[in-house]
């Protein structure tokens, strides 16, 4: 492609992100004129969402544009951008049908790589830029899946699990079932993460429902540890008489959350701007802020950009790449459980902790998803995260979970 073409190519780029992110802002501001005392409560159901901007065979550039209003109402729109320029809405565009394997799914990542690239150098000097562009990791989005797309995961819903095997957190209560995933799929579309290609996936957690919210899993509490759980389920290993496809029926008195199939969409995300490998960065370039937990403007000003950017928010399911805390790094925090269970003392700024703090790698970060069942709220709109060093032994993944 020319120089000429390129430029023409970016600047219609340019001018459909621009129209996709004012659409949204604008879908924002409707939701808060309807809901005043949004701020005071829970959430609405209002969402905006894209898969990005998609380059057709013809040269063209369109996104379409999913908006869900406070009434869970959802509308279609797809935008186009011309050759000139100018960004137009057009009837929508019907997905082209792909010819290869089984596991097809959405690709974000080159669009996405694109533009944290120019995001980072815009903000950043060109030293930092380069090292903060370094620690980018490609992950898998799940969205709730449509009639045609491929369904890669389960969230709620009942597993499917070998007699006698639903995990208890013993003198509490039965763990309730998050998520499930097989390996094969998810290893094929996200090769870079390293998963064993093989088995079943199962992930627990004891929310609290079943006594009443009388006990709490916490990071810094290495006595409540039992409750959560990664299962690694290999049903092709089992004997024929072994195997079920049947959904396992849950405990008594444990009421499952309501099933939401999954589909998933390859991108591209970035470090927590506090987690030990990007603060190493901002050292490095001189970019500390004032005080802890307080970075310099142009970091500040980049992570700004950042969250704008479709799903790059913490309201995302994710397999792989970095986690998107909402309090502090929780790369941290499952160190400290990691140290609380071995009985190793733990100090925040101890550089040992630090460094053995960045070798956790995010296997699974689960957001709250109460339009479909009102009990996936974890705390007050919060997310869970089950994190590992070694990725071919998913099975010994700690956890943490945050609200804001």
């Amino acid at each position: 492609m020319s120089g000429d073409r390129y430029d023409e190519l970016m600047a219609r780029r340019a001018a459909l992100e621009g129209e996709v992110q004012r659409r949204f802002r604008a879908h924002r501001e409707n939701a808060l004129q309807d809901v005043p005392l949004l701020s005071q409560g829970r959430p609405t159901t209002a969402a905006a969402r894209t898969r990005g901007i998609h380059l057709a065979a013809d040269g063209s550039l369109h996104a379409t544009l999913e908006f869900t209003d406070i009434h869970g109402v959802t509308s279609t729109v797809t935008m186009h951008a011309t050759p000139g320029g100018e960004v137009e809405e057009i009837a929508a565009i019907e997905p082209e049908v792909a010819a290869s394997g089984p596991h097809q799914a959405g690709d974000e990542s080159e669009e996405r790589l694109g533009i944290v690239t120019d995001l980072a150098r815009e903000h950043l000097p060109e030293e930092a830029a380069q090292a903060f562009l370094a620690l980018l990791r490609p992950a898998l989005r799940l969205e709730h899946a449509g009639e045609s797309d491929p369904v890669i995961a389960q969230l709620g819903g009942l597993p499917t699990l070998p007699v006698n095997s639903w995990p208890v957190w013993v003198g509490h209560g039965p763990l309730s079932h998050v998520l499930s995933f097989d390996c094969e799929p998810v290893s094929q579309l996200l090769p870079e993460l390293g998963l064993p290609a093989t088995g079943r996936l199962a992930f627990f957690y004891f929310d609290g429902t079943y006594d009443n919210y009388a006990s709490t899993v916490f990071a810094g509490d290495p006595s409540s540890s039992p409750g959560f759980r990664v299962l690694h389920l290999h049903p092709e290993e089992s004997s024929p008489a072994a195997i079920t496809n049947a959904a396992t029926p849950p405990p008594p008195g444990l009421r499952p959350f309501n099933p939401i199939a999954l589909t998933a969409v390859r991108t591209v995300t970035w470090p927590s701007r506090e987690t030990p490998t990007a603060e190493a960065v901002w050292t490095r370039a001189g970019l500390n802020g004032p005080r802890g937990g307080v970075s310099a403007a142009p970091v500040e000003a980049l992570y700004a950009a950042l969250w704008e950017l479709p799903g790059g928010g913490y309201d995302t399911h994710q397999i792989g790449g970095h986690a998107c805390p909402q309090q502090g790094p929780v790369e941290l925090e499952v160190e400290q459980l990691r140290r609380g269970i071995a009985g190793e003392p733990f100090v925040w700024a101890d550089p040992d902790v630090q460094s053995t703090a960045s070798e956790w790698q995010l296997l699974l970060q689960v957001a709250t998803d109460d339009e479909v069942d009102p009990d996936l709220m974890w705390g007050d709109v919060g997310q869970l995260y089950y994190l590992v060093r070694d990725i071919q032994r998913p099975q010994d993944a700690l956890f943490t979970w945050q609200c804001g």
